[in-house]
């Protein structure tokens, strides 16, 4: 109140002074000029007038019968009135108004409730037709909120008594919105329940950021809330920032000739390395073909709790590799980093986390540094920032950074919603296939009384669907035709169905299920804990069967399934580039237009360049001559940096093989007029 008290304050001094400066204005115009040698004498006499006129409040004859200095005094002789009407509204707004204005949103509702730090709820705001209500968890979060919106009503929460008392005071129930996103997971979580206990039928937004708080309140919440008819969003922005990690590292679409053993490394320190290390593991990357290679690069305490490095350890869905690099010890980070690319199969990815502002970036800038120095290829190098920027000189660094509260609530319905349709696929799928025995495993209930594990299986599946599509050249984008998802038995389809069995077994082996027969929940054994090709019929239908809901998953988000068209380059095509452009645009609704081309020298970056300026896709082919340029003299490096930045794949073929490489990635081809033909 102090600070709106403030500003009210202001305004009137502000309106006073230009009350002041119309009546010194107007006595100007209507009165004669000064003699000479009495200018000095006039103005003095003038403000003192004015200052008369303003106090009194009493009108004066214009002596020369100025339009606008009449104008300009019979403002200035109102002013007064003026002031002290303002001066009443304001004290019956501040003291009477605010509160039948909360007592009508009680009433008609319509308004939102926001529960956390304003910089972090400043989008929700914005996003919001009615009245925003602020709740701040404390005395820093309330100045801020008092900062940025002083007119709003803002609350303190306190105690979970005090916090009911307060939500009740500002109509809970009839909001639109109520959104719990303070830093505290347990405040928040207690505002949800108060919510579900008083009934009501506002929008409930909660945000749990630690993984053990999810896994015991999230389910309960969820169920409650459903039973009552209620929506609920649970996110986590920690967690959302992670998902963004793994789409970054551009799973499926950065590819190595012969398709070697996954090897990924994560580094840094904080609770995020356990997140990034944990997701890594659950999705199985690779687990189709062999166990993937996770190298964890420690620089820092703080990260994994306690067994938490021992059940990753123990897990058949990675093999680990650990090493401890404080930052105190000369050379120590540089030298692990040398060891995990140098020691182990070509890198996929790399990602770099710390709970220390600007870590990750320079821990990503060492491992580009370090790789270029070896003469190795750079992979996609994910530094997890708040916010966004462009790093590094190779092009492969880029930023996960955090939603915001408005793009998280979207994402977090979204990822629902998606995970809904997998399941109702399977409990479909399972129905029809097991007839009476139906409903004798946990997961064989509608999604309304699956637990929560299960849920968040579902939602890794959706998930996964970016990198399912890019294993057999598919992707998903806006669009109106979709084109049909790989014919169940034919090849594409059953390497998807690998794959989607490689990451079902790497989440359960992650939460430390193993192979046994019969199955035993207790004992977490399940018969399915197998490579897929010694599958029976039946579990490998299951993996097939999530395989089919990719053109459901992509129409949730409004898009649809496309078929790369990859049409190859050999040579430049500097003079027929605009026709070759122009062949690409006449394509089916139901096709995505891939360029490849090796970025071997200059003038395929500038090619590659102008291809993606007009919005055809790219497929960057890489050797060891991309290391050669880098350290070449003269070399416009930035160029091959923005092209490797913004392709839509990289390939890395062998030494001096890219051209080669080609042949086997495309089956068009463009020649030098720009016009495509079959591969032979």
């Amino acid at each position: 109140m102090t600070r709106r008290l403030g500003i009210y304050f202001a305004a009137l001094l502000a309106l006073a002074i230009i009350a002041l400066l119309l009546a010194y204005g107007g006595l100007g115009l209507c009165a004669p000029a000064a003699l000479p040698g009495d200018e000095t004498w006039t103005l003095r006499r003038r403000a003192l007038e004015a200052l008369t006129l303003l106090a009194r409040g009493t009108q004066t004859t214009c002596f020369l019968g100025s339009g606008p200095g009449v104008v300009m005094l019979w403002l200035a002789s109102h002013a007064l009135w003026l002031l002290g009407a303002l001066l009443l509204a304001l004290a019956g707004w501040e003291f009477v108004g605010r509160a039948l204005r909360l007592s009508w949103l009680r009433r008609h509702g319509g308004h939102s409730i926001l529960a956390g730090n304003h910089r972090e709820l400043a989008q929700l705001s914005r996003g919001q037709r009615g009245s925003a209500l602020f709740l701040a968890p404390d005395a820093e979060a309330e100045r801020e909120h008092l900062r940025a919106r002083p007119f709003a009503e803002i609350g303190r929460l306190g105690s979970r008594t005090e916090s009911a008392s307060l939500l009740d005071r500002f109509g809970a129930d009839r909001a639109s919105l109520v959104a719990a996103t303070t830093l505290s997971d347990s405040a928040n979580r207690d505002i949800a329940e108060h919510l579900l206990e008083q009934g009501g039928a506002s929008e409930i937004l909660v945000r749990l950021e630690q993984g053990s708080v999810r896994a015991m309140s999230s389910h309960r919440l969820r169920r409650l809330a459903e039973q009552k008819g209620r929506k609920l969003a649970i996110l986590s922005l920690e967690q959302l920032r992670t998902r963004r990690g793994m789409a970054a590292a551009m799973p499926g679409r950065y590819t190595v000739e012969g398709t070697p053993r996954v090897h990924i490394a994560v580094c840094g320190s904080g609770p995020g390395l356990l997140a990034v290390a944990f997701e890594l593991a659950r999705q199985g990357f690779g687990l189709e073909r062999d166990v993937p290679l996770l190298s964890i690069l420690r620089t820092g305490t703080g990260d994994f709790g306690a067994g938490e490095l021992e059940r990753l350890m123990n897990s058949p869905a990675v093999e680990l590799r650990l090493l401890t690099a404080p930052p105190s010890a000369p050379g120590a980070i540089d030298r692990a980093i040398g060891d995990i690319a140098i020691g182990g199969p070509p890198l996929l990815a790399v990602h770099c986390v710390s709970d220390i502002d600007g870590d990750a970036e320079e821990l990503a800038r060492r491992w580009e540094a370090e790789l270029v120095a070896n003469r190795l290829p750079v992979p996609p190098i994910i530094a997890y920032t708040r916010e966004a920027r462009s790093l590094g000189s190779s092009g492969m660094i880029r930023s996960a950074v955090a939603p915001d509260l408005a793009e998280a609530r979207e994402l977090s319905v979204l990822m629902d919603a998606r995970a809904r349709a997998v399941h109702q696929k399977y409990v479909d799928a399972q129905r029809a296939a097991r007839g009476a025995a139906f409903g004798g495993n946990p997961a064989e209930v509608e999604w309304e009384l699956l637990s929560e594990s299960d849920r968040d299986d579902n939602r890794n599946v959706a998930d996964q669907m970016d990198y399912k599509l890019a294993r057999i050249f598919m992707a998903v984008r806006k669009g109106t035709e979709s084109a049909s998802p790989p014919t169940e038995g034919s090849e594409p389809a059953e390497l998807l169905a690998q794959i989607a069995h490689a990451r079902w077994m790497a989440s359960r082996a992650v939460n430390g299920w193993r192979y046994g027969s019969p199955r035993d929940n207790r004992k977490l054994l399940h018969p399915d804990m197998i490579p897929y090709d010694q599958l029976d019929e039946p579990g490998k239908q299951k993996d097939r069967d999530e395989v089919a809901t990719l053109d459901r998953l992509a129409a949730l988000s409004g898009e649809v399934l496309l078929s790369e068209r990859r049409v190859g380059i050999d040579s430049s095509l500097t003079a027929a580039l605009e026709q070759l452009v122009a062949k690409l645009r006449v394509v089916p609704a139901t096709s995505l237009p891939v360029v490849v081309l090796p970025l071997n020298n200059i003038a395929a970056a500038r090619m590659a360049a102008s291809l993606i300026g007009r919005g055809i896709a790219v497929e960057a082919v890489i050797d060891t001559t991309m290391d050669d340029l880098r350290h070449a003299n003269g070399v416009d490096l930035p160029a091959f940096a923005d092209v490797l930045r913004m392709a839509w794949r990289i390939h890395v073929a062998p030494e001096g093989a890219a051209g080669d490489a080609i042949k086997g990635r495309t089956d068009q081809v463009a020649d030098e007029n720009g016009d495509i033909h079959a591969r032979s």
